[in-house]
């Protein structure tokens, strides 16, 4: 059984303040755009739209909730610097936030995190402390040291997904697909979000509430790393057991952030888990129809509705492809399977 930790309700920010937090955001970031998926849309006999964040700047959508976090700070705190840990896209997205905004940025990432994006992130003019230790988890122990580096050098220690101005900032995603499906004429009953922390889900579900719009929003996790899942199941924040093998690097948290976790027990989201199989198709099929390269964890909702096709049979679904940043040596791999 899934260790359990109780949850409590939160006050949800209103529609009115997300679309200011955009308003703020748009001189830094980029208009990603919503493509139609025809061989998807053929399998649920539906239609299929795909919102490409990995499209956006520095390759995804972790961009957008950096730049807003960095933009909320007071110029003292702005002064001391940020330290954060990573897996990362949010770890290249803070970097180049840090860059245009002139914050340091000092960056925990794991040691077995992509090459490309910790050269990325480096090259953005980030300092990058790579976390040998993977116990009890990857992301835990990078979580620790960078809360000890950000005690030692008297910098504003982030969090990547579980904090509160995130969570807000990654809710753009969600703001920016609604003036999109309007522009369109289009529906969205069902609205599929990669997972990792919950940031992404948790920010797009404040402006698709099932209750209030009636879209289901759904998060999507590995096998494996479904804490998101077991948690909405348990109705408490839960630990998935992380055990399998999976090329989704920045989904392997094992567990939800609380701050994200209360959001979407509050908005209906649902969970879905995706296995690897389905992954490597997504990855492939993106490529092939919609000339878009994603990585692994970007593709993961794609892989929802290849493994799932009758659960959305005739529905008008979204599909949010998070992140394109892939090793060219994996792509290759993954495009040969």
């Amino acid at each position: 059984m899934p260790s359990t930790i109780s949850s409590t309700q939160i006050a949800l920010p209103a529609s009115d303040l997300l679309r200011k937090i955009y308003q703020q955001q748009q001189p830094y970031t980029r208009v990603t755009p919503l493509l139609v998926a025809e061989s998807l849309s053929k399998l649920i006999h539906g239609e299929v739209l795909v919102k490409a964040e990995s499209l956006q700047k520095t390759g995804a959508f972790k961009f957008r909730g950096a730049i807003y976090r960095l933009l909320q700070m007071t110029p003292e705190q702005r002064q001391q610097g940020v330290t954060a840990y990573s897996s990362g896209n949010f770890a290249r997205g803070l970097a180049a936030a840090g860059k245009i905004l002139n914050v340091k940025v000092t960056l925990v990432m794991p040691a077995d995190a992509p090459e490309n994006k910790i050269c990325s992130a480096r090259k953005l003019g980030a300092q990058v402390v790579l976390c040998q230790q993977i116990e009890p988890s990857r992301e835990e122990a990078a979580q620790k040291l960078s809360e000890d580096i950000a005690a030692q050098n008297g910098s504003v220690l982030l969090h990547p997904f579980d904090d509160p101005e995130i969570i807000k900032g990654q809710s753009a995603v969600g703001v920016e697909l609604v003036h999109q499906l309007q522009e369109k004429q289009a529906r969205c009953q069902s609205l599929l979000c990669p997972v990792g922390g919950g940031s992404l889900v948790a920010g797009c579900s404040l402006l698709f509430d099932t209750f209030n719009t009636g879209t289901q929003v759904y998060g999507i996790e590995p096998e494996g790393y479904a804490g998101m899942n077991q948690s909405l199941l348990v109705d408490q924040l839960s630990r998935a057991p992380g055990k399998n093998l999976s090329h989704c690097d920045a989904l392997l948290s094992r567990s939800p952030g609380k701050a994200n976790f209360e959001v979407v027990r509050q908005t209906g989201v649902k969970g879905l888990q995706v296995s690897e199989h389905y992954v490597v198709e997504a990855v492939q099929m993106a490529f092939e129809e919609l000339k878009l390269v994603l990585e692994p964890s970007g593709a993961i909702a794609l892989g929802a509705l290849l493994q799932y096709p009758l659960q959305f049979n005739g529905q008008s679904v979204v599909v949010i492809a998070t992140g394109g940043n892939i090793d060219k040596g994996l792509f290759l791999e993954l495009m040969n399977k």
